[in-house]
This record gives structure tokens, sequence and C-alpha cells, in this order.
């Protein structure tokens, strides 16, 4: 497998020294060197470790990027292969990463995930970028399309910024305003003669002044994987970006509508909501930075969809243990099983607070503190009855060293300081990252 990795290489450079005669094409990439060690994943400390809730690793990442411009026609390819395990010669299941892009009708779980397997497997590469972009004539309409990594708003109802996903990206950039209608393919088929999961989005985005944008998007998403449950969901998202005075403020609610077509029976209507502030003040040398943020969840007992729905991808998003590790904080009645990591806020009320110092100009040192709660409660784990809503609270070191030019050495230590909802034991993780970019 080395050797055609290093085939398919040989091959790419190939194919960009025979198109630089049409166009200006340049090369670059990275090399990530990654080491884990995450400790108690299910808050007990006396369990086995059959269930791998601790592990430690350390994994590669690879990345090439090919970008071409001939006249207004862009286009790029990159090719990587994904953090690869060292020592790791296994093809489970359990080395797939998921895809965010499946909805659930049950009241008590959440769009946070699927199952269907989309990370390459070990020691096998892929392309995470594949796409041409270009100007209409005579109209001022740009068109995108092919394999991209997106973001809607401020990114906390979807985000594609790890695998990127299938898309067209037609936008009209008209003075401050720009305009965009998406239409991301997420799956097909997945059953015969079914065009299975699909987004459309339309966009709109003001830039107020050089330091402001507000905007608004409305999506779509339309999920026939199920032929007895055909998911028909709409996302209503407001954005607002910009400096108030010192305050850099970023700021996102979400409102959803919808409803899932069941075969038989009800048809359970989709209620979740969410809104997310974060901001940060600049001190010279410290940064103060702060995020309150809640989504809903749904209770066993609710009829319809109150749970927030989200599509993101498999990066951390706010915190090192708690979404990125954990997983879904679960709702009243269920069987208190955590179940998708990288959920965003759903179910979800967080309050952050940090800190970052700039102690040289090469080193960085910071530290994020999270008081965690779910929206709606969730089963007691510590006491093993009754409810709570009682997530914990965790802490996240950070380190991020520039060791050279075009070298960094990023450590996060997280410390997850386990509420009644988790457990009685607490869960530690460190992870760093040596990255070099050429």
């Amino acid at each position: 497998m080395k050797k055609f990795v290093v085939l398919l290489v040989v091959v790419a450079l190939t194919c960009v020294s025979a198109m630089a005669f049409a166009a200006e094409v340049t090369v670059g990439g990275s090399v990530e060197v990654r080491s884990r060690n995450f400790s108690n994943m299910d808050f007990n400390d006396d369990a086995t470790d059959t269930d791998k809730t601790s592990h430690k690793d350390t994994q590669t990442r690879m990345k090439i990027d090919v970008n071409a411009k001939a006249g207004d026609v862009k286009g790029k390819l990159s090719l990587w292969n994904d953090f690869e395990t060292w020592g790791d010669n296994s093809v489970s299941a359990t080395s797939f990463e998921t895809q965010p892009g499946s909805v659930s009708s049950a009241a008590t779980t959440t769009l946070v995930g699927d199952d269907t397997p989309i990370k390459y497997n070990n020691n096998t590469i892929g392309f995470r970028e594949a796409w041409v972009s270009f100007n209409l004539p005579g109209i001022p309409v740009n068109v995108t399309a092919g394999h991209q990594l997106l973001t809607l708003g401020n990114g906390w109802f979807f985000r594609s910024m790890h695998f990127g996903s299938d898309a067209w990206v037609i936008s009209n950039q008209t003075g401050p305003n720009t305009a965009a209608l998406v239409n991301v393919k997420f799956a097909e088929n997945t059953l015969a003669n079914a065009d299975d999961k699909d987004a459309y989005v339309l966009l709109d985005v003001f830039k107020l002044s050089d330091t402001m944008t507000v905007g608004a998007d409305i999506t779509y998403l339309h999920d026939r994987s199920d032929k007895t449950e055909i998911v028909n969901l709409q996302n209503l998202g407001v954005n607002f970006n910009g400096k108030l005075g010192p305050v850099a403020l970023k700021a996102e609610v979400d409102l959803q509508m919808g409803e899932v077509d069941n075969a038989a029976g009800d048809d359970p209507k989709f209620k979740g909501n969410q809104v997310v502030l974060q901001g940060s003040v600049p001190l010279d040398p410290v940064t103060v930075n702060f995020t309150v943020a809640r989504g809903t969840g749904s209770k066993a007992t609710d009829n319809d969809i109150k749970g927030f729905q989200n599509l993101l991808d498999v990066d951390p998003h706010y915190t090192a243990i708690w979404e990125y590790k954990v997983g879904h904080p679960g709702v009243e009645g269920a069987d208190g099983k955590l179940g998708a990591k990288n959920f965003g806020f759903a179910n979800t009320t967080a309050i952050g607070v940090g800190a970052t110092f700039a102690a040289t100009s090469n080193l960085t040192v910071g530290a994020d503190f999270w008081q965690l709660m779910s929206s709606e409660d969730i089963p007691n784990k510590a006491e093993g009855t009754g409810t709570t809503d009682e997530i914990g609270a965790e802490i996240d070191l950070k380190v991020n060293w520039k060791v050279a030019e075009n070298l960094t050495w990023n450590w996060v230590v997280g410390y997850l300081m386990a509420g009644d909802g988790l457990g009685k034991d607490d869960a530690t993780g460190v992870q760093g990252a040596l990255t070099f970019k050429f």
C-alpha cells in the first residue's frame, strides 16, 4: 500500500508539470504527527477497557495540495492520508470516523452523526478537496463545483471543514452584499431509485463596515435514506460578526421547522433551536474570550423533535474532551448511554471563559473553563436513579509553540470533572500536534 501511495503522488506531480504550460500551478502540503492519550471516557475507573473508553496512540496525516489558475478559472486538488495510526494494521469498523448527515424521527435522538463510514481505511488515501471555480461570462455570478470545504454562518448548524462535502455553490457579489445558492449531496443510492440525502441552502451576507457583517440563511434538508421515514427539515439561521469597540463578537441563532413523514404513525415536527454568542477582548499581551450557548433537547415523552439537529464535522468545536471525545448528553428517560460525538450544542447549555497569553513571539499559552449542563434532564448515572441536568465542568490548557518557520507544535490538556449525568469519576485527555506546512 505504501508503494501505491508513492505511485499516486508521482502521478499527481507529473500531471502538475504537464498542466504548467496551460495554467499557473502551485504545490504545497503538510505533514502532521498527532499524539493522544485519553483516559476514562466512560467516567468509571473500575470498568474494564473492553469498550475502549481509554486509549493512547500516535498518528500521521499527510496532505498534498495542488492549486491551479488559468485566467479567471481556479481549481484545487487536495490528496491526503488522514491520521494513520502508527503500527495499526486493523481494518475493523472502529477505525472509521462517521459522517454527519442522517436524521432520525425518534424524539430521543438528534442529527449529530451517521454510522456510514467515510474515513478511509488505515493505509488508504483519498481526496479531501477536488473542485473548480469560475465566473459565468457576462454576468456577475461565480460557480464552484466539486468536493469542497464548507461552513454555514458561524458553523454551529453545518460545518464540513474536515473531510469536505460534494456541493455546488453559486454566488453573486454586488457591492457589500453576497448572495449564494448551495446544493450539498450527503449520500446517493443508499436505496434504489432515491436521491437520498440532499441539502439546499439560500444565504445572504451583508457587509455593514470593514469590521462588521450580518447574514441570514435558510436550509432545506431532504433525507430519503429510509423510505418509511422521509425527513424534511428546515433550518433558519441568522448570524453576526463584528467589533463593538474593543470586543470582537460572533453570534448565531438557528430555528428549526419541518417534519418526518412516517409511513405508519404520527409525523413528528422539528421544533429545535439554538443560540450561540462568542466574544474576545485583546488586552495585550493577554486575550480574554467567552462563550454562552444553548441548544434545545428532547424528552422521551415528546411527540415532536425538540432537540436541535446539526451537521458538524469530526474536529473539536469547543472542548477538548466533552464534545470531541465523549458523546451526546442523552435525554430524560433514555438508557443513559452517550451517543454520537461532535454534536455541537445539541441538548447542551454551556458557559465558557478563557484567556491566552503571548509569552513570546513564538509561544502562546492559554486556558479555558467550561460549565456544562444539559438543556433537558438526562439520567443520573452517578446515583443510578432519577434525572439531572449536571454534565460537569471542563478545564482545557493550551500551548501553541512555533518551533521554526512553517513548523508548529501545539498541545491541549483537558480535564473533565464529571457531573451526576456522566458518572462518578473524571476524564482526562492530552493531544499534541506537530505540524509542518510547505
